[in-house]
């Protein structure tokens, strides 16, 4: 898949179907695993601030602009990404695949009401997945639910725990699965199951949904502020990257001049 760098992360540059069409026949009919990051402008900007977080990221094999805030300040810096790709789009599509070849599925994340809502609706709408296992977000020892999934084997990991403990999960325990595509997927079990409303499909088409969260739930409104904050770091991270660098044996001759 072609990619575009911002700011250190290589993010996928593409459609959402051509995406799941490429991870179809190069990882999962091929049972190789894969890291999957579904990076919004908090992720991204979280990034800027940690470098070990960073690091975590850029180690996964893809990550996704999953905000209208990176495909934005992907334009802003003159390497614009084609679109979008939400998580939850990206959950839903991969549900769909697992239901059409029989995959096996480990779910991770969520209260534990969710997260077994989720699986009733797994269930229900997609009969021909394999639950292969799943568990609340809220056990303890994440090494017990690591060595739980590696036993399960499945062929698709969905770990919904939120940033930045998601990606520090399966970038730590992703060698007890390498047959697995592992995804973090934040709250995406919430909508899944019904717990919490996705907006309507009007604000999705305009790139709109971040509006729409504002206004079901007011006191989102300190994490709307990641929106600028990311942009902001992204240009002058840009600016800086783009002054010239003068070496020391340029200097040196120039004394000569």
């Amino acid at each position: 898949m072609q990619t575009k760098p911002i700011n250190q992360l290589d993010f996928v540059d593409g459609e959402l179907s051509s995406f799941v069409s490429h991870l179809e026949t190069s990882y999962l009919d091929q049972a190789k695993g894969a890291f999957i990051v579904t990076a919004n402008p908090e992720i991204g900007f979280e990034a800027m601030q940690n470098p070990r977080y960073e690091t975590v990221l850029s180690s996964a094999d893809f990550i996704l602009p999953d905000g209208i805030g990176v495909v934005m300040v992907s334009k802003l810096i003159g390497r614009p990404l084609q679109s979008r790709i939400a998580g939850y789009d990206l959950f839903t599509s991969l549900l769909d695949k697992a239901h059409q070849k029989k995959k096996r599925v480990f779910f991770y994340g969520a209260a534990k009401h969710v997260i077994e809502q989720t699986i009733e609706r797994v269930r229900r709408d997609y009969p021909g997945v394999e639950i292969a296992g799943y568990s609340d977000g809220y056990v303890k020892d994440q090494s017990e639910v690591a060595d739980k999934i590696a036993a399960a084997k499945p062929d698709m990991v969905f770990v919904a725990l939120g940033y930045p403990v998601q990606e520090f999960f399966i970038h730590k325990y992703r060698h007890l699965f390498p047959q697995a595509v592992a995804v973090g997927l934040g709250g995406s079990f919430d909508v899944f199951s019904g717990n919490v409303k996705r907006a309507p499909s009007f604000f999705i088409r305009f790139h709109l949904e971040w509006m729409y969260r504002l206004i079901t739930n007011p006191s989102r409104w300190r994490r709307m502020l990641s929106i600028p904050k990311y942009v902001t770091a992204v240009l002058k991270h840009e600016r800086a990257s783009a002054k010239p660098q003068y070496t020391g044996q340029v200097k040196d001759q120039s004394r000569h001049l």
